[in-house]
């Protein structure tokens, strides 16, 4: 159980810089889906960001049960969540940047009687100075659940960095 807890505990450090590869680690080796976020560019004639881009985080609880909230975004999604949530982060616009956020229904046994999805969205900068934001899913816990990132209302403006990503947990 203390091994659980500290597993849960380590996904509210600030993660926005660690290598991805990393961050999979308590999932096992590798997400279970990733999605390249649809581009949606801002309006004609709109400027880069020079220091930060907003990124806005939405999750919609399906489970029929509470849920419980970890992640290092500011302001974070409420600690527990009845129905669902909003939260928001910068991410840098000069380097590579990656946010990581859970949610489980028992934050006692994350990955044995829990439902636990857990998603990552990480942005990089090409050589054209264009972005792109990928986002990675997992899920844990062996109360059936589903973890779905929803395509049609998630996005990444290639030219500032800007980006939205819903998420449901059922």
């Amino acid at each position: 159980m203390t091994r659980n807890v500290k597993r849960l505990l380590a996904f509210a450090l600030p993660l926005s810089l660690a290598p991805t590869s990393g961050l999979a680690e308590p999932f096992g080796p590798s997400w279970t889906e990733t999605l390249v976020l649809p581009s949606r560019p801002s309006a004609p004639g709109a400027m880069p960001l020079l220091c930060m881009a907003w990124q806005e985080y939405y999750v919609l609880n399906l489970t029929g049960a509470t849920v419980w909230s970890s992640g290092p975004l500011t302001p974070p999604f409420p600690i527990l969540v009845a129905a669902g949530g909003f939260a928001s982060a910068g991410v840098s616009t000069s380097i590579p940047g990656t946010h990581q956020y859970l949610f489980t229904t028992n934050t006692l046994d994350p990955y044995g009687r829990a439902k636990t999805c857990a998603w990552q969205l990480s942005v990089a900068l090409d050589s054209n100075g264009v972005y792109a934001g990928v986002i990675h899913q997992a899920s844990a816990g062996n109360q059936g659940v589903l973890c779905t990132i929803d395509s049609a209302q998630s996005y990444f403006d290639p030219s500032t960095c800007r980006s939205q990503v819903v998420t449901y947990i059922q």
